[in-house]
């Protein structure tokens, strides 16, 4: 029993120190001088795609632009669950199959009524 204390032990010792050398890490490079510092007006310039913006930065946007990023971010990540699941659905018994069927055809169809939703609303249309 005190194995597994000992590894969740590990673990915790291993979250705690990995993100404080990522934040330390560059802080003392920073301050010893490591990483060089000389800023002029041409590094600390504004650079947008290539060219100087010819904007304000507090400029609106279409809200398509935000409802097609969501649904990009949608399907993205139903095809990151479905590749896995598919690689692994072979290898199941055939009860394990069932299940494994019935819960990804729950998900495909929660985000098929999400995406139906999108549809009848006109959000996919481009004006």
């Amino acid at each position: 029993m005190l194995d597994n204390f000992g590894t969740l032990g590990i673990f915790v010792a291993v979250a705690i120190v990995f993100p404080l050398l990522l934040i330390g890490l560059p802080l003392v490079f920073r301050y010893t001088g490591i990483i060089p510092q000389h800023p002029n007006s041409v590094k600390q310039d504004i650079y947008e795609s290539g060219m100087k913006p010819f904007k304000g930065a507090w400029t609106q946007f279409n809200f398509h632009y935000y409802t097609f990023a969501i649904l990009f971010v949608v399907m993205d990540v139903m095809s990151v669950f479905l590749f896995p699941w598919a690689a692994n659905f072979i290898g199941l018994e055939s009860s394990e199959q069932i299940w494994a069927l019935l819960s990804v055809v729950v998900f495909v169809a929660i985000l098929l009524v999400g995406f139906v939703y999108a549809w009848r609303k006109k959000a996919l249309e481009w004006k």
